[in-house]
């Protein structure tokens, strides 16, 4: 079958939806499909494959964005592919893929990390309106011959919002390279340790993503300020209010303890320098790095508003946060699984052999024959 992949950016170097396309491209391919792609900026290519920039004049990014929408499908459509599938919101695709829920679930849960005013400003921005419009349209056109959720979480929110018969909505979890994501103790747990001067017998929670305030950042160091003195967090990833953050931990008296590391390549080096990963976000529709540290043979504490909950090992599911927003709930959990991480370490691993990306194919695979 021909398949065209949208997106409104190609980077085989990106990270994110980035990644999350290239590693579609290698499934269809795998499953003996040809694929081309149909984007709005294009960054880099693959050996073999055809890229189609969608538009060649630049506009201004919502205008860009509503082009791109209406007119992606139509060019693939025009060159004759067989099913279009979708990584970006558009009005008229064969099938929607939804790595972040509802454009409309989104701005709504935006209140509890940018407040009222933050969240009805970014709501009222006509590129957040232009998205949710389309996206309406899309999973309520005709042309729709089903939807993928990365999450359970993602599917209720789907079929909820749009109002979509559920057998229409297939919930295909994220998979992991279990090559790159293995534990590693001894000599990489040492040598992370010692370039932000963190003792090597001390407990070390890392937290990995951009994004602090939606990942709950803030309420992860209240928290620490509650933990004995021989606890560090690790902070990998950028923001924009990073100083903030920073102020905002040498005021709890934590500053020393609580590291920021920026962003850095080879994200598996900080899981397996760790005895725990803490990702108590506020909204995430999975949670790709909690996925990749329990393949290191990490424990990790999520919030239940992560998607990725739902796929934890039985021994890990009491380390789910039911209230990010709390910190005494947040230090009561960090505590006990840092006490626990030896035992865990194996069920973590044990868990997150069962989402390889092969496993993510078949299923890819499976649903897109099921739509000819």
């Amino acid at each position: 079958m021909r398949v065209a992949l949208l997106a409104r950016r190609f980077d085989p170097s990106g990270g994110g939806t980035e990644r999350d396309l290239m590693v579609t491209i290698d499934c269809l391919r795998a499953g003996g499909h040809s694929v081309n792609v149909y984007a709005d900026e294009i960054r880099g290519s693959l050996p073999g494959l055809e890229l189609h920039r969608v538009g060649s004049t630049k506009l201004p990014k919502t205008l860009a964005f509503i082009r791109f929408a209406y007119a992606g499908a139509s060019m693939a459509r025009r060159d004759g592919t067989d099913l279009v599938l979708s990584f970006a919101r558009v009005a008229n695709a064969d099938v929607l893929r939804s790595g972040g829920s509802a454009h409309a679930s989104y701005l709504r849960a935006a209140r509890r990390w940018r407040g009222a005013v933050g969240a009805m400003a970014m709501s009222a921005a006509p590129y957040h309106r232009a998205q949710v419009i389309i996206e309406r349209r899309g999973f309520t056109s005709p042309r729709l011959k089903g939807a993928i959720a990365v999450s359970q979480f993602v599917r209720r929110d789907l079929i909820a919002r749009f109002e979509l018969a559920p057998s229409l909505v297939t919930t295909i979890y994220n998979g992991v390279d279990l090559e790159r994501f293995r534990p590693d103790m001894a000599e990489t747990r040492s040598h992370v340790r010692r370039e932000f001067g963190i003792p090597e017998s001390a407990a070390m929670v890392t937290f990995v993503g951009h994004g602090f305030a939606r990942k709950g950042l803030g309420f992860l160091i209240e928290a620490f300020a509650m933990l004995k003195s021989d606890r560090y967090l690790l902070v990998v990833g950028n923001d924009r209010a990073v100083d903030a953050f920073r102020r905002r931990a040498d005021a709890r008296g934590v500053g020393s303890r609580v590291i920021f590391a920026g962003s850095r390549p080879a994200i598996e080096r900080f899981f397996n320098a760790a005895d725990a990963l803490a990702l108590p976000s506020l909204f995430e529709p999975f949670g790709n790095v909690a996925l990749e540290a329990m393949a290191c043979g990490i424990p990790v504490l999520v919030s239940s508003q992560c998607g990725v909950a739902e796929i934890l090992p039985s021994a890990m599911r009491e380390f789910v946060v039911e209230r990010p927003e709390d910190p005494s709930e947040l230090a009561s959990k960090l505590d006990a699984i840092l006490q626990r991480r030896e035992e865990l370490s194996a069920a973590a691993r044990a868990a997150a052999v069962e989402f390889t990306w092969e496993r993510h194919a078949r299923e890819l695979n499976r649903l897109l024959e099921s739509l000819k």
